[in-house]
């Protein structure tokens, strides 16, 4: 029977990078580009000019970069916006995390690779519309009565496989770092309010953090944006090296310092 001297510790950092819109998330992976790390990211914000204008500010390799796009395109009609044509983005995501562009294996990049969802919002948002597409009604306008198919239909289906890709990428077995960027929803349970990451409904957002042993928070306060790595009332955060993970990290470099604590490097 193994005992914990036999227990290894993780290569891979798992992190669940989370906090409100504008407090520099996706800017902030510039210094893991800066420490040698090759990003992969799964783009569903379309908002990834910070992160290369910072990088090229810090004179990194823009080739480190590399990211694939998964929006589905809108289009109005008279009942309120509707998808234009199929609903693609997240099943065309879930391609990419099984295999790259370039014909590479996510699951089997490294230790030098980090695979970014960017941000798991949008993606649930994404596979909310997916759900409806499989129940043949993303032509029908949110609040739309569909005879015979009940809204929370989609809620469920669209939960399962957002759970389940959530199991799959922070895995042992998938061999990549992870980071999935998500903003905060402030969930009241049992009259109490904590913060949780934004998925499709209420249900899974208090599940999502189990799944990972890293969860940190990006804040901003008087103009000064930082990354948090020890609770604060309302939010839970967690490392697998608490006794010497920092309070918080200046948001330049904090990531890169993260990832140097959680893994032990100097």
């Amino acid at each position: 029977m193994p005992s914990a001297k036999d227990h290894k510790s993780s290569i891979f950092v798992k992190l669940l990078y989370i906090g409100d819109s504008g407090t520099g998330k996706t800017t902030s992976l510039a210094s893991l580009v800066a420490a040698g790390y090759h990003l992969r990211v799964l783009d569903f914000d379309n908002l990834l000019d910070p992160l290369v204008h910072q990088a090229r500010h810090n004179h990194s390799d823009l080739d480190q970069i590399q990211y694939q796009t998964f929006r589905d395109q809108m289009k109005t009609t008279p009942n309120g916006p509707i998808i234009d044509g199929v609903p693609t983005a997240y099943i065309g995501s879930m391609k990419a995390i099984d295999r790259w562009e370039d014909g590479s294996v996510p699951a089997e990049w490294g230790a030098k690779h980090i695979l970014v969802i960017d941000s798991f919002t949008t993606m649930a948002r994404a596979a909310y519309w997916w759900a409806k597409g499989l129940m043949g009604a993303a032509t029908f306008a949110e609040g739309v009565p569909m005879k015979g198919v009940r809204p929370e239909q989609f809620y469920h289906t669209a939960q399962q496989a957002l759970m389940n890709t959530i199991a799959y990428v922070t895995a042992e077995s998938f061999a990549t770092n992870v980071i999935v960027v998500a903003h905060v929803k402030y969930i009241e349970r049992d009259g109490i309010t904590k913060g949780f990451p934004v998925a499709v409904g209420n249900a899974i957002s208090p599940e999502i953090p189990s799944y990972f042993p890293s969860v940190a928070l990006a804040t901003k306060s008087g103009g000064k944006r930082t990354i948090r790595t020890r609770s604060t009332n309302m939010i839970d955060l967690k490392n697998p090296r608490s006794f010497d993970m920092a309070e918080e990290f200046d948001m330049e470099d904090g990531l890169a310092r993260f990832f140097k604590t959680v893994l032990g490097t100097k």
